[in-house]
């Protein structure tokens, strides 16, 4: 007998600086390639928010699991535990990256599936966007 697997991705609506929203959704891949139930892994692209150009070199991180993006952009964060995580997406500070302020990447990792980010993470330049300017 097959059985049918279904999955629920999860929309985080997302507020940026200059009021847009973003939304990224997290949905079921194939994969299962690192075969925990318990776990899942979640991929994506990180590119610059206004040129769109992809980001090597950034550091993506999910509940004690963590890896670097490649020259093009993409990331496979592997062994994330199942269930709702908060992607942390960070830049060396020689860098000047950072996300932009209010942004919640929140995603639903579904154990022993490949979670693919439906919409690239992105970044700005750091010296754009000052938290909170002097009142």
């Amino acid at each position: 007998m097959m059985s049918i697997r279904r999955c629920a991705g999860l929309t985080a609506f997302v507020m940026i600086v200059a009021g847009a929203m973003l939304t990224v959704t997290v949905g079921c891949g194939g994969g299962g390639e690192n075969g925990g139930a318990g776990t899942g892994t979640v991929s994506g692209t990180v590119v610059h928010a206004a040129t769109l150009q992809p980001l090597g070199e950034i550091t993506v991180r999910a509940d004690g699991a963590s890896t670097s993006t490649g020259a093009d952009g993409k990331f496979t964060l592997r062994g994330v535990p199942a269930g709702q995580q908060t992607l942390q997406v960070s830049a060396a500070p020689e860098r000047g990256l950072t996300l932009p302020p209010g942004v919640d990447l929140t995603v639903t990792v579904t154990g022993g599936q490949t979670n693919q980010l439906s919409s690239p993470i992105q970044m700005i330049d750091a010296v754009d966007y000052p938290p909170n300017p002097p009142s």
